[in-house]
This record gives C-alpha cells, structure tokens and sequence, in this order.
C-alpha cells in the first residue's frame, strides 16, 4: 500500500469542516503550506525525472527519494511547515527554488530586526512586533540579540577600515556624551567626525571613545586617522572647545580652521540683553554672510567698535578668533552654507540620544558604540554633500598650500 503524501495530508485537513470554520488569515496560512508543499514534491519528481514509486526512468539525474525533512519558512501569512523531500545517490544535490526564494525573504527578515534595533525599538518591542503583527513566530529576545550583535562585526570593520579613499576636503569634529559602560557614574565622551570628499560627498569617519574632550584624547583620536592613511584635510569644522582646537592646529597645522557661527552666535546672544539680542543678530549675521572674508571682517569689527561700551562681554565674545569664525568667506560660495557650522552632528547626536534610550544601560563600551554607528549611518543616510565644479575646484586648490598639477586635475575632473 502506497504511503499518503504531506501533501496529500495537508489537503485533506484544509478541506476539512475545522478549517471551513477557522479564522480567514488561518486558512489563507494552510492554503499556502499546502501549496508549497505540492510545489517541492513536484520539483523532485522532475529532479529525479520519475514520480513516486515508479522504479525505473529515463532522467538523467537518476537517485532515490530519502524521506522527509521538517523545515519551518517564515511568510507574509505566517510560519509554514513543510515537509522537504529528501533524495540520494544524485550526481549533484537538489535545491528548490521555492524554498530558496523563501529562505532570501527569511535573510531579509533577519537584517530587518537589527534595523529595527537602530531605529529605536527595543528587544521585547521588537519580539512583539514580529510575534502579534508579522505573526513570526520563534524570536525570542535571544535570537533578536544574536541578531543585533552583527552590529558589532559592522562597527569593528567600519573602525578598522583603510580611509585612504577618502579625500577630504571638509572635516567635521564634535563629542556626544553617553553613559557607555555599566560601570559608568557620569557620561563619557564619544568623539566623531565626518567629512566631505573631494568629490563632494559626505562620508562618516570615525568614532572612538574619549573619557572628555581633552586635546590628549583628540589627538589620539586624530592620530588614529592618520596612522590609518587619511591625508590632512583642506578645511576643520569645529565648536569652541579649546581641547579640540588645539588638538586639530598639532594634527593638522597645514589645514584651515572654521569655528562655528552657530556657536558663537549662541554665546554671543546670551550675554545680550534680551530686547538687544534680535537688532545685533541681524548685524551680526551680516558680517558672517558677507561676500569676501575681508567685508566680513570690516563688518564685523565695525559692530564691535559700536556696541564693546554698551556690551563689553558681548562684543569680547564677538572678537576672539574672529578670523577663524570668518574662514567659510574664503571658501566658495555655494559651500559656505554647508561648512559653516557643526550642527548636522549635533542633529545627528540628538538622534543618536533619542534612539539610545531604548536600552536603559548598555552591556559593555563596544554595545553602545556598535548601536552608536549604526544610528549615525542610518541617519546620515540622506546627507546632502556640496557640488563641486570647476570653477570651485580651482578656488579651492588656491586655498592648498603649493597645489600640484595632479591635484588640480583631480579636482576638476
């Protein structure tokens, strides 16, 4: 008596009175098993080239069926249960299409659930998700973890990746502070940095830990980049912390300095009076976005002359390294909105904090790095970098001490 096939059996229970009364997503599930069930015993009988129990054939790839095999596939109607036929004695295994377009779909699945980590969702939200609203069933907070922790191996390759591709142009430097270490009584500095390529685009760089924003632990962090191979940028970006300007003026003398105008722009505003604050900004603001670096400074320094009697504490503010906050006016003008300021990472910064707060203390200093990186990277996803064109090109290869021919034929090209 021949043997009833899985197919066979799931027919019969899907055309039973139970089904007939079972919830419509329950039935539409078992309708798709059985299916797939029909779908990969017709595709080992084509393998073999003969049907079941028929002894002899004529098919070139000649063995035997071996049974069955219980594999579970994850699907938009839920988990289905299959029986896979098992063969031997074939001159090259059998693989079924179906099962292999559903296993790609179950790999989607699985680079999904660290996605969802990074977008804020936490380990038990995730778990639920998939449990009541994919109805994926068998992720347990372990295997979401297990999953999540491929961010680690993506942070530890990002951080030892050679970054001699990248041809900066623009450098972009500024700290988050984070309670990193379970051991960890007050938040610790992470240091980050991105740039604009010579080619316009922008590329995050790095992210290293520091325990503050000391010129000791920026200079480690910048010699770190260029051990690693990354050359001197044209221009730094940075806030006013003096460990850090120091550490960019050792690691990098020959590069130009920007210090940001929002920065300064805040402390400038808050040592005002408040009815003062939106007459000067204004004032201010025209100094900043002038046409040369040389009207900017007049400007500037005009404002100073005016009001340091009124607003001695203001105006102080306004003149120190006033040169450097003016830097962005040498370079060109279609550039300037983008490299004036350091508050794309400080946006990105808040994102990270609010993404973060999922995980009420992180495990170890490489598990919040890990979920650090991948935050930025998904965030920065949409960065808009500058265009460069000719014109620009030359303008900027000006700004390099002793350009080289080759470097400007880069540039233009």
């Amino acid at each position: 008596m021949k043997r009833q096939l899985p197919s066979q059996t799931l027919e019969e229970q899907f055309l039973s009175p139970s089904t007939r009364k079972a919830p419509l997503s329950e039935s539409i599930r078992l309708a798709a098993q059985l299916m797939l069930q029909k779908a990969v015993e017709l595709e080992v009988t084509e393998f073999l080239g003969r049907d079941h129990y028929q002894r002899s054939g004529d098919g070139v790839l000649q063995g035997y069926r071996n049974g069955y095999e219980d594999k579970q596939v994850q699907t938009a109607e839920g988990p289905l249960h299959l029986k896979m036929p098992q063969v031997r004695d074939t001159i090259k295994a059998f693989d079924s299409v179906w099962l292999r377009a559903l296993v790609r779909r179950s790999d989607k699945l699985a680079a999904l659930i660290p996605q969802l980590y990074v977008k804020g969702l936490s380990t038990r939200d995730i778990e639920a998700a998939l449990t009541d609203t994919l109805e994926v069933e068998g992720v347990s907070k372990s295997t979401v973890s297990t999953l999540c922790g491929q961010l680690k191996k993506d942070f530890e390759q990002w951080q030892n990746r050679d970054p001699t591709e990248h041809r900066i142009l623009y450098l972009f430097c500024d700290g988050i502070y984070l309670r990193l270490r379970p051991e960890d009584q007050k938040a610790v500095a992470v240091l980050c940095a991105y740039g604009i390529r010579e080619d316009g685009k922008k590329v995050l760089l790095h992210l290293a830990v520091g325990d503050k924003e000391s010129t000791v632990c920026w200079k480690s962090f910048f010699q770190d980049l260029k051990q690693r191979g990354l050359a001197e940028p044209l221009l730094a970006i940075i806030d006013g912390n003096s460990g850090l300007r120091k550490a960019v003026r050792d690691c990098f003398p020959g590069s130009w300095v920007q210090r940001c105008q929002v920065h300064r722009m805040r402390n400038i505003l808050c040592k005002l009076p408040e009815k003062a604050r939106p007459g000067l900004k204004k004032l201010i603001q025209k100094a900043f976005t002038a046409q040369t670096h040389k009207a900017g400074l007049e400007r500037a320094q005009a404002v100073v002359a005016m009001y340091e009697q009124e607003y001695p504490e203001a105006m102080k503010c306004l003149a120190i390294d006033l040169e450097e906050v003016l830097t962005t006016l040498r370079f060109p003008e279609s550039h300037r909105k983008r490299i004036r300021t350091t508050n794309l990472l400080e946006r990105l910064f808040g994102e990270g904090r609010r993404r973060s707060k999922v995980v009420p203390r992180f495990m170890s200093e490489r598990s919040g790095l890990s979920l650090l990186f991948a935050v930025l990277v998904d965030a920065s996803a949409g960065w808009h970098g500058v265009e460069i064109t000719p014109a620009s090109a030359q303008q900027l290869v000006a700004l390099r001490p002793q350009p080289s021919a080759k470097t400007l034929s880069r540039l233009a090209a």
